[in-house]
């Protein structure tokens, strides 16, 4: 038995505080109680189990502090309550971040990295100003008798400034983001452990402005500096001379200082029909800031980003075409450049019918580079692989009846390609995924009843397994009790096939009852009860059939 305990505040609007606001809580808990029971021999899920959830928000003189609250049976990894507090009030122009927080100033230098500390973020007029100051990662201890700990680190400090200036015409914008590893932070590390104190400095300057004739150019430039140093007591161990006064001023007897570039630019024409961007982005290979969770480095992409705008907002044109290449500094075995062309449209011609499109057609390249003898070359052993994928679908919607009776039919496809090729085999490698789905619905607006056919079908031609499924399904509701009482039945029956053998037929249906009596106020008080009866029977793969049967009682109640 366990507990998870989440607690947070939003952003607010300190110009709503007042001492006519006084005291106001609203606020709702949640009670779910999932039964579970199978006829087969391996249960896959507990029989039971409940689910409790709350929030709870207390306005002080117009100033918001929500609390909320999660709380289930099953979470046995919890051993005790999980609390992290957050404040961003925001009065006018000025917005403070305050507690556990996070903050962006570019994807290349701090992007959303969270942090125990305190920002802010001015905005009189045209003005931009940003900054922050804070505990990016607590330190955590080495203990070979705790799994927990098996990963060590330094606690982490990170400070950054943003500053720039806004305009109809454009805007420009600089920023400095500095973290750094304190090196005492931990008391013991094993001597074979390649953890060490890092210190990183990022910097970005970005623009955009709007030119005569509807042209737009926009571009991003942005450095990270990044450095591994010693640990106190660790000198004479790797043989080297450097303290932490060499870091200071990031010298290049720093063990590990790297330095990296990231460039992103763009350059187009936008008018209220049409529109067209040329984009172009590199990334340094291994390009690293300590701001960011995760980056993609060592890539180039060209991009050309169409758009159409046409009949009054009817018709709608996107696209992108583009190549995208790694292995910018030659150090890799192998080389990939892939090729990515996309495109949407959306067409409306009346309010009836609604007709969408998409398609995507990805093509990589590798050519690998195996090592060889300095003095002997053979090209036989190089290899070029290429793998295509495509991919279409749409969708067909059309509403039809009038507003006592709203009827709708809907079709949905997509197809899915995947070859791979290499020359030096000759047979391809394909697969192919196909599924179809549609659909009738009809609602009687005077007795809340509504009733919904469909059919699906899926094909899966992938090598070595080739699968069909395909099966029909209905839904039926209606209201009740003077519109508080919604009840409904629904099934769907599925068959399968998988290399031309018969699969289990499965057919699932499900009763759903929702009750929102509106003797209280704004139907405060939700009951709910589902119950989902799964039967998969006798196949020629699988001989013996079972059934499973989920039940879900909630309770929710709002103030």
């Amino acid at each position: 038995m366990g507990s998870l305990l989440l607690v947070s505040v939003n952003a607010q609007d300190l110009t709503t505080m007042s001492v006519k606001n006084g005291l106001k809580a609203t606020g709702g808990i949640n009670v779910s109680n999932i039964f579970y029971h199978t006829t087969d021999t391996v249960a896959r899920r507990d029989p039971y189990q409940v689910i409790l959830t709350g929030n709870l928000n207390l306005n002080i003189f117009g100033y918001n502090t929500p609390f909320s609250f999660t709380y289930s049976n099953s979470q046995k990894s919890y051993t005790q309550p999980f609390n992290r507090l957050s404040f961003t009030p925001q009065y006018k122009w000025i917005k403070a971040y305050l507690g556990y927080t996070s903050m962006s100033f570019s994807p290349y230098t701090l992007s959303g990295h969270s942090f125990k500390g305190g920002g802010v973020e001015l905005s009189p007029g045209n003005w931009r100003l940003s900054l922050m100051a804070g505990q990016l990662k607590k330190a955590v201890e080495y203990n070979p008798l705790n799994e927990s700990s098996a990963n060590p680190s330094y606690e982490r400090m990170g400070y950054g400034i943003k500053l720039g200036y806004e305009k109809r015409t454009g805007s420009v914008s600089v920023n400095i983001f500095t973290a750094k590893d304190a090196e005492n932070s931990l008391k013991r590390l094993p001597a074979t452990t390649l953890l060490h104190p890092m210190l990183n400095f990022a910097f970005g300057v970005s623009g955009r402005t709007k030119l005569p004739f509807n042209l737009i150019i926009e571009g991003e430039y942005s450095m990270s500096i990044l450095a591994s140093y010693l640990r106190q007591g660790m000198v004479e161990e790797d043989s080297l001379q450097t303290t932490v006064s060499d870091i200071n001023n990031l010298s290049p007897q720093i063990p590990g200082k790297r330095t990296f570039s990231a460039v992103s630019s763009g350059i187009g024409y936008q008018s209220s029909p049409f529109g067209i961007m040329l984009r172009y982005e590199r990334v340094a290979p291994g390009y690293q800031t300590l701001g960011a969770y995760y980056f993609n480095n060592d890539m180039e992409n060209i991009t050309i980003v169409p758009n159409l705008r046409a009949l009054n907002g009817r018709l709608s044109v996107t696209g992108n075409i583009g190549i995208q290449r790694n292995n910018l500094d030659i150090s890799r075995e192998s080389t990939t450049k892939r090729w990515v062309r996309a495109g949407n449209i959306n067409f409306i011609p009346t309010e009836k019918w609604n007709l969408t499109f998409n398609f995507s057609n990805f093509s990589t390249y590798t050519n690998m580079r195996p090592p060889t003898d300095p003095f002997f070359r053979n090209n036989m052993d190089s290899l070029n692989f290429y793998q295509v994928t495509n991919q279409m679908g749409g969708s067909v919607n059309y509403i039809f009846g009038n507003k006592e009776a709203r009827r709708s039919i809907m079709l949905n496809s997509s197809y899915q390609e995947a070859i791979e090729s290499n020359p030096g085999v000759q047979k391809k490698s394909s697969s192919g995924f196909i599924t179809v789905n549609t659909s009738y619905s009809q609602l009687l607006a005077k007795t809340g009843f509504s009733v919904s056919l469909s059919y699906n079908l899926s094909s899966n031609n992938v090598p070595g397994m080739n699968s069909f499924y395909q099966g029909p399904g209905i839904s039926l509701s209606r209201m009740f009790l003077k519109q508080t009482l919604r009840a409904g039945l629904n099934s769907t029956y599925n068959i399968n096939k998988s290399e031309g053998i018969k699969g289990s037929p499965v057919l699932s249906s499900g009763l759903n009852i929702s009750l929102s009596p509106k003797q209280y106020a704004e139907g405060k008080h939700r009951i709910n009860f589902n119950l989902t009866w799964l039967q998969r029977f006798p196949s020629d793969i699988q001989m013996r059939g079972r059934g499973e049967i989920t039940g879900n009682m909630n309770y929710a109640f709002t103030f």
